[in-house]
């Protein structure tokens, strides 16, 4: 991550693989389903959390009692949530490298410039009604084996989590149906396909569930002090580890 105003993140290219754009969409619906594991058991940690703090107040003797017990039960959640939440941001990192991977994919492929389609982008943003910063300059780019993706922190009232991950599930249904009912894979017959279209639409997809992601991490970050540079980092040498990238 960069600083406050520029929010960077940088993934890279996984050249030890050889992905297709089908074996991509598989990828980010395994890496989809790991991510709602790991939000169901911060809900899950948090509800224990909460019983846990009622149990402990309601056994204090006296008023200074009591408040002493709210603070340190304060204290005790706001780090348990932390820490709880780290694995929530890895797998939301995860399902942002497999978008990228895909970027790549129609990059090296088909010739698809995603940094041309960040304006589209972000037209879609604004025309749903989702406000950001309009100052900053939003990018999606390359260097060496690296991608670097500034997209928006949106101001969205009320997200949560789960709101996130439905999002997301949203995302990478209307990317199924790009690839799928679009290009009639399907069952659909005599259909035509608009290739240029399609792999237009795809990266626009690709970046809606980008977006979605990088989203909840700046709220991670800066609600739950979510440490994203030291995630970045282990995301990176797990990937190496796996031999995905050198």
């Amino acid at each position: 991550m960069s600083n406050q105003d520029e929010k960077v993140i940088k993934l890279p290219r996984l050249g030890l693989l050889t992905p297709t754009m089908d074996s991509t969409l598989l990828k980010i619906m395994e890496e989809s389903g790991e991510l709602a594991r790991a939000v169901l058991t911060f809900l899950d940690g948090s509800i224990s959390d909460n019983i846990s703090n009622v149990s402990n107040i309601s056994a204090a003797s006296n008023i200074s009692d009591h408040a002493a017990a709210s603070s340190n039960n304060a204290s005790s959640n706001n780090h348990n949530k932390t820490r709880l939440l780290i694995p929530v941001a890895e797998e939301l990192l995860d399902v942002a490298q497999t978008c990228v991977t895909m970027i790549f994919v129609l990059e090296d492929t088909y010739g698809i410039d995603p940094g041309e389609m960040i304006g589209i982008h972000l037209d879609k943003l604004r025309k749903k009604g989702y406000p950001y910063n309009p100052n900053i300059r939003y990018y999606v780019q390359s260097n060496g084996q690296y991608k670097y993706l500034n997209l928006p922190r949106l101001d969205i009232p009320q997200v949560t989590l789960l709101k996130t991950v439905c999002k997301i599930q949203e995302e990478i249904g209307e990317l199924t149906q790009v690839l799928g009912k679009n290009s009639g894979k399907s069952g659909e017959r005599d259909m035509e396909a608009d290739i240029s279209k399609l792999l237009k639409d795809s990266i626009l997809e690709l970046l809606d569930i980008a977006q979605c992601c990088f989203t909840m991490l700046y709220i991670l970050e800066e609600k739950y002090n979510v440490d994203m540079d030291a995630i970045l980092i282990k995301h990176l040498e797990k990937l190496k580890a796996k031999g995905y990238c050198s």
